[in-house]
């Protein structure tokens, strides 16, 4: 985290964690021990100073069962969001992501009741002042967030006190060939994806945050991908509160899309795209502060996202300073916040061993006191930015900046990541084992087309011999109806005399 934070200017920090990690069942009290490990990663995150999103990374499901439709009943989930909130009631830069990519969601409206119950749990533990991301169906794609009704149903959630403006939507894109994001090769930026949402955003006033998105850490493609989706976010930022990398951490080293720097050297896609697109960092990350997995509490390795929050502006004249950031057993600089204008954050640090995100939001959110979230540092003006680390902002940037929040690493204790593993690789499951039932299905099919193309074959067999069991039948009448002796047959003909026979219309059959 300190490396992301110190050299790249990231600060925003998604924590994914499993349901079943924090509670033995759904409605218990949360599980102590596993509790302790994951705060653990709380506290190093917001000992940077940065947003923390806890992410409940568990597709609206327990076990494979949708909560509310079927699975866990909304009071149980809730129940889990108001033990959370209770403990970070205190802890404004604690940002509250639902829960993961729900998907195959059969009713919408219903999943939006659900989310409502879920606001209503955690505000009413005190976590009056904290960000809530709002997840759709269709695991809250983009491309889909307006046409799957997500959007709409969503929009019917409210804060308790009527407003929605800490109530922001989350989705997720990624570039490759069937957006799964498994593949290193970017195919397209997916602006066009984001179209129909941009001008949803844009007609209701709201705000969604990109939580997930990434590509092939040095593949070219998604260099020019991946920045050019980024760019538009940018030029978007009224409406894009920032995006989150996927992913970095303590993710294998052949991870196709790991944003973990190779020894002392950060990935292509983090200089090049994520770094440089934040207008919060230098773009020139080099040396990380900790070489590979740090083994310090602050950076324990976890596997994550990435991405970028900068700062919030501020409104007034003095800038904010805080103190300095520091996870683990190092402290480290952020930037401070700016004179007059929009001031801006640094970035964030991030522990890391579970997959995690970054992200970067936009600095119109926050300007003012009535608006922003998030608290602000002894020395500001009052103004309601985000904490502002001494030392200036990374890179010597200033001034207003398109992105308000950019986050590169996701960290999580080991063992809280292999429950976020055993959910990851549950949905992973679930679709291969749709794709055998395609081809098991298709292979069926063949199987009951050949079987029907025998029957039919037999069929037309059949009636081929009908057929010609009666042109034969005719050709012998005819036959034996013309033969020069077959008034022998009828003694009473004469020779050339023909026998007549009346019978009704219809009821003669050859």
């Amino acid at each position: 985290m300190q490396h992301f934070v110190k050299d790249a200017g990231l600060n925003a920090f998604r924590l994914p964690v499993a349901w079943q990690f924090l509670v033995d069942k759904p409605g218990s009290p949360l599980n102590a021990g596993n509790m302790e490990q994951y705060d653990a990663l709380v506290q190093a995150c917001l000992a940077t100073g940065g947003l923390c999103m806890i992410d409940i990374h568990n597709y609206a499901r327990w076990d494979g069962l949708i909560i509310g439709q079927g699975g866990p009943s909304d009071e149980e989930f809730a129940d889990l969001w108001s033990q959370l909130a209770t403990k970070y009631a205190k802890s404004p830069n604690v940002a509250m992501g639902i829960v993961n990519e729900p998907h195959e969601v059969p009713d919408i409206t219903r999943w939006a009741t659900t989310c409502q119950t879920v606001v209503n749990a955690i505000r009413k533990a005190g976590a009056t002042e904290n960000l809530i991301t709002l997840p759709g169906n269709g695991y809250t794609n983009a491309g889909s967030f307006v046409s799957s009704g997500s959007a709409a149903a969503l929009s019917r959630v409210k804060d308790t006190d009527g407003s929605t403006n800490k109530l922001i939507f989350e989705v997720h894109k990624y570039l490759d060939e069937d957006n799964s994001g498994t593949h290193t090769e970017c195919i397209s930026n997916n602006i066009d994806a984001f179209e129909d949402l941009t001008k949803f955003l844009k007609d209701n006033k709201r705000q969604a945050i990109l939580a997930e998105v990434g590509g092939g850490p040095s593949d070219s493609s998604c260099l020019r991908n991946v920045c050019e989706l980024l760019s538009y976010l940018n030029d978007n930022s009224g409406v894009y509160m920032g995006y989150l990398g996927w992913g970095a951490g303590s993710f294998d080293a052949t991870y196709e899309l790991s944003l973990t720097p190779n020894g002392n050297t950060d990935v292509p896609l983090m200089t090049q795209c994520f770094a440089k697109m934040f207008a919060g960092g230098s773009g020139t990350t080099s040396t990380p502060s900790s070489p590979g997995n740090s083994t310090s509490p602050e950076s324990p390795g976890g596997t994550g996202e990435t991405g970028q929050t900068g700062g919030t502006g501020q409104t007034g004249g003095t800038g904010q300073t805080g103190g300095t950031d520091q996870t683990g057993s190092t402290s480290q600089t952020g930037g401070t916040g700016q004179t007059g204008g929009t001031g801006q954050t640094g970035g964030t640090g991030q522990t890391g061993e579970s997959a995690q995100n970054s992200g970067a939001i936009p600095p119109t959110y926050g300007l003012s006191a009535t608006t922003a979230p998030y608290p602000t540092t002894s020395g500001s003006s009052g103004n309601g930015g985000m904490p502002m680390p001494s030392g200036g902002l990374p890179g010597g940037q200033g001034g207003y900046q398109p992105s308000t929040f950019a986050t590169v690493t996701t960290v999580v204790d080991k063992e809280v990541d292999k429950e976020v593993d055993k959910e990851v690789d549950k949905e992973a499951d679930k679709e291969a084992d749709k794709e055998a039932d395609k081809e098991a299905d298709k292979e069926a099919d063949k199987e009951a087309d050949k079987e029907v193309d025998k029957e039919a074959d037999k069929e037309v067999a059949r009636e081929l011999d009908k057929n010609k069991a009666r042109e034969v039948a005719k050709a012998a009448a005819v036959k034996a109806a013309t033969a020069p002796n077959s008034s022998q047959r009828h003694p009473h003909l004469r020779p050339h005399q023909h026998l007549v026979v009346r019978v009704p219309a219809g009821r003669i059959t050859i």
